[in-house]
């Protein structure tokens, strides 16, 4: 199980919300929601040194998720930020060869792969606190979008 790991997920629409909290809590995973980036930094005011990481949706009103994410790089300790989307940033469609840009998933994406990639970024973080859960206890195939 991958007990003890806390993540923050951000997202306007309570739709995404509920079924990425389902699927890391079946992970294992405590999970906190926020509805916006202004909702978001509220809550990591009150928990910072307990969030191990951030799922964010990239286009959110009040404050979105890249100005939540160069928010949270200002923390001390900063919290390491997974960002999604439905649409590529403008720093990606660029090109720029020379642009490094924080991990991110393409919305819409499958329940495994928003679960892999929330472990990867926690065991890259060192966050990670065991294996991942032999099933996800959501159905295959279920998309988050």
């Amino acid at each position: 199980m991958w007990a003890g790991s806390r993540v923050l997920v951000v997202d306007d629409n309570s739709g995404v919300r509920s079924v990425a909290r389902r699927a890391l809590e079946d992970a294992g995973c405590t999970v906190l929601n926020a509805s916006d980036g202004a909702h978001a930094l509220e809550i990591l005011d009150r928990q910072n040194s307990a969030i191990d990481l951030v799922l964010t949706d990239i286009n959110m009103p009040r404050l979105d998720g890249l100005e939540l994410g160069r928010r949270i790089a200002r923390m001390t300790p900063p919290i390491p930020v997974l960002y999604m989307s439905a649409e590529l940033p403008d720093a990606l469609v660029g090109g720029d060869a020379n642009l490094t840009f924080p991990p991110f998933l393409l919305k819409p994406l499958s329940i495994e792969t928003l679960v892999a990639a929330v472990i990867g970024v926690l065991a890259e973080s060192g966050a990670y606190r065991g294996p991942a859960a032999d099933r996800l206890g959501v159905e295959q195939g279920e998309n988050l979008t």
